[in-house]
């Protein structure tokens, strides 16, 4: 009979079902492993666990490389720069706690650093999240939540930086650090900056990577829950949101989805044309729009002056070498400021807040007239992505791997 010939009902079951397991392994096999290698690519660039610049090397000094130790025992580094210049006592100025992105090292963030210290005369403290740089361990959500939360610990036990107006900046996971610690600290720090960020890792990881979608909820176990954090603000706490309009990482969306949940009425929304995930850092006005921002939320600013009809750029530092391409044209904001100092210092004393500004030409994205100082750091100015997509396809082959071997053993 024919029916002798052909495979049982129960045999095309089986095999049905063992091909759909075998599938659901190798991409829940995947997402897993993805999930330290590509949330937190701290080896990429090469080189990134070993070499990391200092602060130094852009003529940030005096400065600090300090050592942490974490509630749960892990040693992490970071770079302590006070603005100790011209006669300034560094608790007269406000201080930034620089939360970076998640490829690179802190070190990678040294030129954003420099604007902070060198023109707008901040306190910069600048974190090396555990498994990064020289830092112990290996990167977590967990972990470095802890991490972060120790750095402004120690912000707020330093001699000098103790009472200055504290304030939070983050770029894409960076962001959602600065948002957890904003969300626990609002008492404690005077404001929030955070650029191209995202609602949530759940939220974001199906958009760049679809075929995970199904695996999501049960496999994913880093959140970073930014969304949630970000309601829970005070409704009178002060948030600046920089979002790049061509993000081809973060959708969008995810930032103005944070706008909408933000519990703070107190939110400056800024949206820059031409900003890609990684160069929004750079586009015309970025530095000049914070300076005006943290001015107005400093007790001891001057009074911010009127913005001139034609802005030229502050100091704009450039494309880094990334995981991903990056557009390093520049471009005008698609928002004017709501009020702030013209970037051309408006001072009254040594207690005013103030921004130097720069030549557009010495800064500028095009390489005439550099030096080879600006150049490097151009090649370093990067906000860093969720990993190129050599790496997604080297750990998909790896997940793939394990699957076959694990199946051959059986």
């Amino acid at each position: 009979m024919l029916s002798a010939y052909l495979p049982s009902m129960r045999s095309v079951a089986k095999w049905l079902a063992g091909t759909l397991l075998v599938g659901l392994t190798a991409s829940g096999t995947a997402l897993y492993l993805l999930q330290s290698r590509l949330i937190y690519p701290a080896n990429l660039p090469p080189g990134s666990r070993t070499n990391v610049p200092r602060p130094d090397e852009f003529g940030m000094t005096p400065f600090d490389e300090i050592d942490l130790t974490a509630p749960d025992g892990v040693r992490i580094k970071a770079f302590v720069i006070p603005y100790a210049r011209d006669g300034v006592n560094p608790s007269d100025r406000p201080t930034v706690l620089l939360l970076h992105a998640n490829a690179g090292n802190v070190g990678h963030r040294l030129p954003i650093a420099r604007v902070f210290w060198r023109d707008m005369k901040c306190n910069v403290v600048a974190l090396s999240y555990r498994g990064y740089g020289h830092s112990e361990g290996s990167p977590s959500e967990k972990g470095i939540k802890l991490d972060a939360q120790t750095a402004l610990d120690y912000v707020l036990s330093h001699p000098d930086l103790e009472k200055t107006p504290i304030f939070l900046y983050g770029q894409s996971i960076g962001g959602a650090v600065a948002i957890h610690l904003a969300s626990r600290n609002a008492q404690r720090v005077r404001g929030l900056i955070i650029e191209n960020t995202f609602l949530s890792l759940p939220k974001l990881v199906p958009h760049i990577l679809p075929f995970v979608r199904p695996f999501v909820p049960f496999l994913l176990h880093q959140i970073w829950p930014s969304e949630t954090a970000i309601g829970s603000l005070p409704s009178d706490f002060p948030v600046l949101m920089l979002a790049g309009k061509k993000d081809e990482l973060i959708e969008p969306g995810q930032m103005k989805g944070l706008r909408r949940a933000c519990g703070s009425n107190e939110v400056t929304w800024r949206e820059f044309a031409e900003g890609t995930h990684n160069d929004t850092c750079i586009q015309r006005d970025y530095f000049r729009i914070i300076h005006a921002w943290i001015a107005s939320h400093t007790s001891a600013s001057s009074t911010p002056s009127d913005p001139p009809t034609s802005m030229s750029p502050a100091a704009r530092p450039a494309v880094a070498t990334s995981p991903l391409p990056q557009s390093p044209q520049p471009a005008s904001p698609t928002a004017s400021y709501d009020s702030g100092a013209d970037a051309s210092s408006t001072t009254s004393g040594d207690s005013s807040f103030e921004m130097v500004n720069r030549s557009t030409a010495s800064l500028s994205n095009s390489s005439g007239g550099m030096g080879s100082k600006e150049l490097e750091e151009q090649e370093m100015m990067s906000a860093g992505s969720l990993g190129p997509k050599e790496e997604v396809e080297e750990v998909l082959k790896e997940g793939r791997d394990t699957v076959r071997a694990t199946r051959e053993e059986l």
